[in-house]
């Protein structure tokens, strides 16, 4: 028996560039009904807040992670998200081989935050997708960041409207901001495309998707507003792991498991605004039985299996191929020929759109 848990693991307090605080993070979270969440504060690691923060509606986990960057770097660029350390991370944020090895040598998990981003030069936002590329040992990638995906739309629909007056610009802004849903289609390609191929080179590398949730405020004449609640953006990519184990309230035992799911990749990155993802699973069948992240003997009677919780189009990616697709269905089955690392991927018509909405970890077949 396997259990289903939902959390979101990218966001920011007063302690670095968010506004609201930890126990009031954990309402929102609340009423979105996530399980857990990760507070992530730039380059400062919070410990004694962890725990389970409970109301009449239910309750949540609460972890501290970090995201780790290096502030002296100009432009601003390559930011980690480190979970599990249990330790400060951010003296070593100037050599990033050097904090996925500390955070490894710590007992944590770490993840490239956001790997490909636009410069949003109207606003005079820089790219802060990741540049430091000669590095390894790190154990996954962030391939759905809600924020970041915005604002890369965001970009790409000021340069084709070419808007050269920043008061048209922001107008522009403010209007998408108020409705994102529009605009936030899917992850990067870039990103998938990249975590495809480390796959094909035989790396097992897990993926999260995230809120970067900051309680972002707006200010425009005498509008002043919150805009991307952090309830709202729990409500959107979260990232959902499966577990052997129930949660049993414990502080321990839960973020054991919890960390131990995502760093396997016993998940599933979904946009629960499109509709909720929950129940959605991939599986994979031969001499053994496995689920996303497990490697299974690739024998002649090897199955792998989707299923989603209502119709949509179905695909199997094997190295950045799609080996198997079908439409406006909830299941999925295909049988492998090849060794190598097979996810699933789900689209779902959200808002007038095709929207990405599903994104499983791997199969690994050996």
């Amino acid at each position: 028996m396997v259990y289903e848990y939902a959390g979101n693991m990218h966001m920011h307090t007063p302690y670095s560039d968010g506004v609201k605080w930890h126990a009031d993070i954990a309402e929102d979270a609340i009423k979105a009904g996530l399980d857990y969440i990760i507070v992530t504060d730039h380059n400062v690691w919070v410990s004694g807040l962890e725990g389970y923060y409970e109301n009449e509606q239910g309750r949540v986990l609460l972890l501290c992670g970090e995201e780790v960057h290096n502030s002296r770097r100009q432009p601003q660029a390559s930011h980690f998200l480190a979970y599990g350390a249990e330790k400060e991370l951010s003296g070593y944020a100037a050599d990033p081989q050097e904090l996925i090895n500390q955070t490894n040598a710590a007992g944590g998990i770490g993840f490239l935050a956001h790997p490909h981003e636009r410069e949003l030069t109207m606003f005079s936002e820089s790219n802060l997708g990741w540049h430091d590329w000669e590095i390894e040992g790190f154990t996954g990638l962030e391939i759905w960041n809600y924020m970041s995906g915005f604002k890369n739309r965001l970009a790409d629909e000021l340069d084709n409207m070419r808007l050269k007056h920043p008061l048209l610009g922001k107008i522009r802004a403010a209007r998408a901001a108020l409705n994102p849903q529009k605009y936030v289609t899917g992850p990067e390609k870039e990103t998938l495309a990249l975590w495809d191929r480390l796959l094909s080179e035989g790396k097992q590398v897990a993926a999260v998707g995230n809120s970067d949730a900051h309680g972002t405020p707006m200010s425009m004449g005498p509008i002043h507003r919150i805009i991307f609640p952090y309830e709202f953006l729990f409500r959107a990519v979260n990232t959902h792991i499966l577990t052997n184990e129930p949660l049993n309230g414990e502080l321990d035992h839960d973020k054991r498991l919890i960390l131990r799911a995502i760093g396997k990749g016993h998940a599933w990155v979904g946009y629960d605004m499109a509709h909720p993802t929950k129940g959605f699973r991939f599986s994979g069948q031969g001499q053994d039985r496995g689920r996303m992240g497990d490697r299974i003997q690739l024998d002649a009677g090897a199955t792998l299996q989707v299923s989603a919780p209502v119709r949509c189009k179905l695909r199997i990616i094997r190295h950045g191929v799609i080996v198997a697709e079908i439409e406006n269905e909830t299941n999925l089955t295909h049988i492998p020929v090849e060794e190598g690392a097979y996810r699933a991927e789900c689209i779902l018509p959200y808002m007038g759109k095709e929207r990405g909405w599903i994104y499983s970890n791997p199969i690994y077949l050996w």
